[in-house]
């Protein structure tokens, strides 16, 4: 007996209801943070916890966790997850599924009798969109420490509000406050919010690492002036340069042979009059890619074609400020343990980079992390018209259950190879 697809799927259809929205207000789902829809889901998955034999708690970050004990209760505990709050408009698969699927997996070792050596920990994730105070992946930060409880109260949202004052209010009735278990490991599974696995019909694959991240916002300057009266040969127009820029970039990314990505999504041009030849353009460039130095001669790329096209078109460019999240790789181990998962479950053994990032992200800095995508069909996310299979659902749920069985053989020293998964 292997995991109940049936029932995984039927949860996230209920889960997928609390915070959905009208087509008026444009479809999908929102359950930001601390809300009312945020508690609402806490108490729905909490009370299926419990019908798993979990010990259910929060923690005082809000926090749903659920814990299996293991055999031997001394040890730190594996934890299996995602996040539960959604961006406006999102989908119902993006962080829900990583927190239901977990739940299956370890509701079917609970049915069943079996424990690990290590206790497992449900996991679901308060605050991982930034919708309250525009910082992605704050429960992570807050669960390893990165942002102390002596900030929580400068951290304010757009009214004024605090991060302490959201926390002190949020509570779930039936749902009490507990301490943070030790952790030796995290596994998430994830949508891959993009459409390689769809395109390539594969039901999963193990995440390698999470890309790296530069941004940076470009200002050539130039002269406005009367669009009519002025002759080209004698305009400096900066738009002129935010336009070779743009097409730089690209080529940027295509010198990667398909290893990163590069995008220019802000382009703000003054004074944006249809009759003025713009005096100044401002851009603001992401590159991303699972190579640090890839990352690294972009940007220097970026900065040398910038000044060039200014020299050009008699321009001048602003200093740059580079804001850079590096390359993390997932840990080999839990690699491992999650490759040897997908053959276990009768996959193949398929392995890729993710291109956004996750709660998994933060935790690496601390603890073993290790994560499993499932497609998302036609690579839509965040967007009311996210979907994954059924089946890949099930999918991601058996990969867990079989990846947390090896992680814990391998750190309990155990040799990983033979694992049978029924």
């Amino acid at each position: 007996m292997g995991v109940n697809g049936d029932r995984l799927w039927r949860r996230l259809q209920t889960l997928g209801s609390i915070g959905a929205l009208s087509e008026e207000e444009g479809g999908g789902i929102f359950r930001p943070a601390y809300g009312s829809a945020h508690a609402e889901a806490v108490a729905l998955v909490a009370g299926w916890m419990r019908e798993a034999g979990l010990d259910v708690g929060i923690d005082d970050a809000g926090n749903l966790m659920g814990r299996l004990e293991g055999t031997n209760p001394a040890l730190p505990a594996i934890a299996l997850g995602s996040h539960l709050d959604t961006v406006p408009n999102g989908g119902a698969f993006d962080g829900a599924l990583g927190v239901l699927a977990a739940l299956e997996a370890v509701t079917s070792m609970a049915e069943r009798g079996d424990r690990l050596e290590h206790p497992l920990i449900v996991l679901g994730f308060a605050d991982e969109e930034g919708n309250n105070f525009g910082i992605g992946v704050l429960s992570a930060q807050l669960w390893i420490g990165e942002i102390s409880k002596a900030r929580r109260a400068t951290i304010l949202d757009a009214h004024g509000t605090s991060l302490d004052e959201y926390l002190e209010r949020f509570t779930v009735p039936g749902v009490p406050r507990v301490e943070r278990p030790d952790l030796c490991a995290y596994l998430e599974a994830h949508v891959e919010q993009g459409p390689v696995l769809d395109r390539d019909d594969r039901s999963a694959a193990a995440v390698t690492s999470i890309v790296g991240i530069s941004r940076a916002t470009l200002t050539f300057i130039g002269e406005a002036n009367h669009s009519g009266t002025t002759p080209m040969e004698q305009r400096r127009d900066a738009a002129w340069g935010a336009a070779e820029l743009v097409l730089a970039v690209r080529e940027l990314a295509g010198l990667s042979n398909g290893e990163a990505v590069a995008t220019v999504g802000v382009v703000d041009i003054e004074p944006n009059a249809t009759n003025v030849i713009p005096g100044s353009a401002r851009l603001r460039v992401e590159l991303r890619a699972p190579d640090a130095a890839w990352l690294e001669w972009a940007r220097g790329e970026v900065e040398g074609r910038a000044i060039r096209i200014a020299e050009h078109f008699g321009l001048h460019v602003e200093p740059v400020t580079w804001h850079v999240a590096p390359p993390v790789a997932m840990d080999a181990m839990l690699v491992d343990a999650v490759r040897g998962a997908l053959v276990d479950v009768g996959l193949e053994d398929v392995s890729m980079p993710s291109w956004a990032g996750h709660d998994a992200k933060v935790l690496a800095r601390r603890m073993p992390v290790g994560m499993v995508f499932v497609p998302s069909i036609g690579g839509v996310s965040h967007a009311p018209g996210e979907l994954t299979a059924a089946a890949d659902c099930t999918v991601a749920a058996e990969v867990l259950r079989a990846a947390a069985i090896r992680a814990s053989q391998a750190l309990s020293g155990v040799p990983k190879e033979g694992v049978h998964v029924s």
